[in-house]
């Protein structure tokens, strides 16, 4: 027994030596080929956007393209342009109730009734008159003092068989001027509403010029979206690359049996799942342009519709650095909205004033002055004299009665006084009660603005300087990601890795570049929103914007 298991130890010793020959052996044996597989992953090309657009067409713009084009051609900034012109009207409409009025009266008018009157001073069964009126008048608003002024000129030429002139002319000029003392003396409903409509001017030009300054801030928002989504849509496309190298790597070290065809799989399903993203990268891509366009573009048959926009712009601006104290200055000096609200409160002392004016007494004194003239031709077969001869100054024709009306010697004047007060007048002390209370709600919304205005540059002003914290962070990753996919593609080529490990590091870079890219966008999108909240815009895109207000139209 002991020899039989003294020769089974040794041959027990003899098969380990053996595996342990072997063994080393067989493990650096390469597998064998692996025959072609007719339905092996293939890398497909990726598609262009081709919906809508015309093949080659391109436009390239800077931003301050972009920005030209919305001044030019958006459709919100027309309309409040249009506005301003609307204002403009409204007020030419106030300013005409004190354009000068004149009126004409002419008739004829002729009568031949029965003659019953023993002293008409006719002969004759009937009393005959022919009557030619034709009167003049003259009306002007005084708008200084409110005051009104009337001037009639008035003439009748008369043929009877009565008359001791037959053709008499009987011209005459009043002139009445009436002036209000209290009420209506400084302000009225008419000057109110002219100096309202003066107002309503100037606060639609600065409705203008918020408008403009949005439009302007979305345009550079809506630029650097495009920006960013173009070259993010490149960045998919490089992952894809990558991708399609690592499927062409592991198919041929399949080829020659050092790598599994299950790698082969993963790396395939890798590269259609970045296919995938390029296409969401494409839509992303078609609907930034066509958000771009909407706010530079006014007519659906603009040839730029059809046109593949392309930012020229660089993501790297110069940093802006602003201390908030000027910050916060510079949007309490310039914002559209606290200058708006300056006006409703000019609006809203105008109505106090008229108000005020309006609970006074009426009282209004006038002054009448009017001069008479007459002239004719003596009618034929008059009583013998003295009693129906006329005066030789009356004698002769319409020059003879327009001598007489200028020669002041037949005159009236007259002057006096309206006095109108109600007992009570509770309708205008609530008029300048609602008025006043107006006032109040007013400084409280200013007031408010004024704190949603600090909030709006207090978060910009703080999104900038995050923005730039994430730029630094941002590209750090970046270049992290750069060396460890290097180094991945290393070690897999050592044998030291796996295609799970190299796609991840592949992943991990698209992304990193990708957040990299979206940190400069945010940022220079955190600039213009800046430049928006304090109202610089115009000014740091080195536009001039010219008042849509015609130069002395409220002098008017």
């Amino acid at each position: 027994m002991i020899k039989w298991s003294k020769v089974l130890l040794h041959l027990l010793a003899g098969s380990i030596l053996v595996a342990q020959t072997i063994l080393p052996v067989a493990a650096q044996t390469p597998l064998p080929p692996q025959q072609p597989n007719q339905d092996k992953p293939v890398a497909r090309p990726v598609p262009t956007r081709t919906v809508g657009l015309q093949p080659g067409k391109v436009v390239r713009w800077t931003l301050r393209d972009a920005i030209l084009a919305a001044l030019e051609k958006n459709i919100d900034i027309e309309v409040e342009r249009h506005n301003v012109r609307l204002a403009q009207f409204d007020l030419f409409a106030a300013q005409g109730f004190y354009d000068p009025v004149t009126s004409s009266t002419v008739f004829y008018n002729a009568r031949r009734s029965p003659n019953t009157f023993i002293f008409s001073g006719s002969t004759q069964n009937f009393v005959e008159n022919n009557n030619l009126t034709y009167n003049f008048s003259f009306v002007q608003q005084v708008e200084r003092t409110g005051g009104n002024l009337q001037v009639n000129f008035d003439n009748q030429r008369v043929t009877s068989n009565t008359n001791n002139f037959t053709p008499q002319y009987s011209p005459s000029l009043t002139a009445t001027y009436t002036q209000p003392l209290m009420k209506n003396f400084k302000t009225d409903t008419n000057r109110r509403q002219i100096k309202l409509a003066k107002k309503r001017l100037d606060l639609s030009d600065a409705q203008f010029r918020q408008r403009v300054i949005e439009i302007i801030s979305r345009t550079q928002q809506a630029y650097w979206d495009l920006a960013f989504a173009i070259q993010d849509e490149q960045i998919q496309r490089d992952s894809v690359k990558l991708a399609e190298t690592q499927l062409h790597n592991n198919q041929r070290q399949v080829e020659v049996g050092t790598l599994a065809p299950i790698d082969v799989v993963s790396a395939a399903t890798s590269l259609e799942s970045r296919r995938q993203q390029v296409f969401q990268a494409m839509n992303v891509v078609a609907q930034a342009e066509n958000a771009l366009k909407a706010l530079t573009i006014s007519d659906p048959n603009d040839e730029l519709w059809t046109a593949q926009i392309i930012p020229v712009e660089s993501f790297e601006l110069q940093q802006v650095t602003l201390p908030l104290s000027d910050a916060l200055k510079l949007a309490f000096e310039n914002r559209p909205e606290l200058k708006q609200y300056q006006l409703q409160k000019e609006q809203n002392l105008i109505d106090v004033d008229y108000y005020k004016n309006q609970t006074k007494p009426q009282i209004d004194v006038f002054f009448t002055y009017g001069l008479f003239g007459v002239g004719g031709q003596p009618r034929p077969n008059l009583p013998p004299p003295p009693a129906a001869q006329p005066d030789p100054t009356f004698v002769g024709g319409y020059g003879t009665a327009l001598k007489n009306l200028f020669s002041n010697d037949f005159r009236t004047w007259r002057v006096g006084i309206n006095f109108s007060f109600p007992l009570r007048n509770r309708t205008a002390e609530a008029n300048l009660g609602r008025a006043l209370e107006a006032g109040r709600q007013l400084d409280l919304q200013t007031r408010r603005m004024m704190q949603s205005i600090e909030v709006e540059v207090r978060n910009a002003v703080q999104a900038v300087e995050i923005a730039k914290m994430r730029i630094d962070a941002a590209r750090a990753a970046r270049q992290y990601a750069e060396q460890q996919l290097d180094g991945e593609e290393k070690k897999f080529q050592a044998g030291l890795s796996t295609t799970f490990l190299v796609l991840t590091r592949q992943t991990e870079l698209s992304q990193a570049r990708g957040s990299e890219l979206r940190a400069l966008a945010d940022y220079n999108k955190a600039v213009a929103e800046l430049q928006r909240v304090m109202s610089t815009t115009l000014s740091s895109s080195n536009i001039e914007l010219k008042s849509e207000i015609p130069d002395g139209i409220q002098k008017k």
